[in-house]
């Protein structure tokens, strides 16, 4: 019999952090599905500040955000990303600190790798040459 996968429990964050965390997904969340997909988040990043560096700061996000490598983000896997770099142990953040980077990113700033444990370097893919 095969193992079943659980969808992990959506982490709750304070108020004044879960705005900005919701804020930027439903930006990035063009058809509204509740799924941030890769062309999804390269347009959101494109379309601000980067121009045609909008693709490495989506990629940099998926490397570091989409936990279970199926290429979406669901609003639950953001939630507790943002839930894991405050909880983080290698770098203690501030939620100030949090949300003034949110922020930042919805304006169009770029991505930044989170000193909480992940990595925004790409990960090799299943199957992939050596």
């Amino acid at each position: 019999m095969g193992s079943v996968c659980a969808t992990p429990p959506m982490a709750e964050l304070p108020a004044d952090v879960a705005k900005p965390v919701k804020e930027l997904f439903d930006l990035m969340d063009a058809d509204k599905d509740g799924m941030v997909v890769l062309p999804e988040a390269e347009r959101f990043w494109a379309s601000g500040k980067l121009g045609k560096f909008g693709k490495m700061s989506a990629r940099a996000m998926f490397n570091e955000v989409d936990d279970d490598a199926n290429k979406s983000i669901s609003y639950t896997e953001w939630v507790n990303f943002w839930a894991n770099v405050r909880e983080s142990k290698e770098h203690q953040y501030t939620d100030e600190e949090i949300i003034e980077e949110l922020n930042a990113m919805i304006k169009g700033e770029a991505w930044r790798d989170w000193d909480d444990g992940r990595s925004t370097s790409h990960a090799k893919e299943p199957g992939a040459g050596t």
